[in-house]
């Protein structure tokens, strides 16, 4: 049997190196400046549910968490073209406290996320929208040996965030509108602690939110942005990851390099094929964790794989997602397939920095950290 399930986490982590939360005074300085992206701030309050993430922890199952979630968005206003290739989208930043409502186990959590806002419908002031996004939350209580054994949600302090949010908003009054929302969030470390089953909740929410400077979207493109080259490039991708696979276990290392060549199909999107070359040194206690025995001798922690994937540029961030097949894999672990959701952060033309998650369908694996070169 099993003693945990590591659950997916496809978000990803990069997209919050930007997060700056500012006092309402300071954003509305900022905001009445000439030229600048106005912004907007509110505040949401919410009540939901908290999944069973196992069977036999009563006290933990279908419990009502609340929470309240002070936000500021930057309202982007076209002068970059992928703005206006994406309809002038929000940029988010939240601040949000939790109580579970089982303090002894679960306790209280803080999250810090950022995130894209998007208008899906509008009629006249009123606007059907919807973000997505991601970050990173503090827990006052995690699962501890002897002392805290019935949290198995939360296998550390700090996990990371992956947020969802339907938002249907109306006028209150020029610059002031209430909301009510449909959210999910999921929290998880993408396996660098053990337990980690993941905590998955949704919730309902109402809330206000002020506008403090009329968004005006101005008609700029920049010529020197609108060509792009549809050329093959050649990637390179160095990455390292931590993880756990027993409760009781030390971090294991796990070594990625990913050749892969990529097409440039349009200005926000590229097509992705190349290979994977993974080192890991955790496959002893895959055996035991899977209640399997383990072969005597050397294990062979070299893994290979092919894979697809798509490229989403947003200027020098962009989001990636690629599926795999193992084409090498002696011990015959895991899935035949798997997917790496990922975060590439361009620092030169030819450098960028990365974070990717290694899933087996909605398992995580490992959460690798690294450098990729581009030719």
């Amino acid at each position: 049997m099993h003693f945990y399930k590591r659950k997916a986490v496809p978000f990803l982590f990069l997209f919050c190196l930007g997060c700056l939360f500012s006092s309402p005074a300071a954003l509305a300085q900022a905001g009445n400046q000439p030229g600048k992206e106005p912004w907007s701030v509110g505040l949401n309050g919410y009540y939901g549910a908290l999944f069973r993430y196992r069977a036999g922890l009563q006290t933990v199952n279908f419990t009502h968490p609340v929470g309240i979630e002070l936000y500021a968005n930057r309202h982007t206003l076209g002068k970059r073209l992928w703005e206006q290739k994406f309809g002038l989208p929000r940029i988010g930043f939240a601040l949000s406290y939790y109580n579970y409502g089982v303090p002894d186990e679960l306790g209280e959590a803080l999250s810090l996320t950022a995130y894209l806002d998007k208008s899906i419908l509008a009629w006249g002031r009123s606007s059907l929208n919807f973000n997505f996004g991601t970050g990173l939350v503090y827990s006052t209580r995690h699962y501890t040996p002897l002392v805290n054994e019935g949290n198995m949600a939360i296998g550390s302090r700090l996990t990371f965030a992956l947020r969802g949010t339907l938002r249907y908003e109306f006028p209150l009054a020029e610059r002031s509108y209430m909301n009510v929302n449909l959210a999910f969030r999921h929290f998880s470390n993408g396996g660098l602690n053990q337990p980690n089953n993941g905590m998955n909740f949704p919730l309902v929410g109402l809330g206000v939110r002020h506008q403090l400077r009329e968004a005006k979207p101005v008609k700029f493109i920049d010529s020197t942005t609108t060509a792009i080259d549809r050329s093959i490039q050649l990637n390179l991708r160095l990455g390292l990851g931590l993880k756990e696979v027993l409760r009781i276990d030390s971090k294991h290392r796990v070594y990625n390099l990913s050749l892969y060549a990529s097409k440039r199909l349009s200005y926000t999107n590229s097509f992705l094929v190349g290979v994977d070359a993974r080192f890991d040194t955790a496959l002893r206690e895959e055996y035991i964790n899977q209640a399997l025995a383990v072969p005597e001798g050397r294990i062979d922690p070299r893994m290979a794989g092919v894979t697809i994937g798509h490229e989403l540029h947003l200027s020098n961030l962009s989001f990636i997602f690629q599926l795999g097949r193992y084409v090498h894999q002696p011990h015959r672990l895991f899935p035949n397939y798997y997917q790496r959701y990922g975060l590439r952060y361009a620092i030169t033309r030819n450098i960028s920095a990365n974070a990717v998650l290694l899933a087996h369908t909605r398992t995580a694996n490992v959460i690798e950290w690294g450098l990729g070169f581009h030719l």
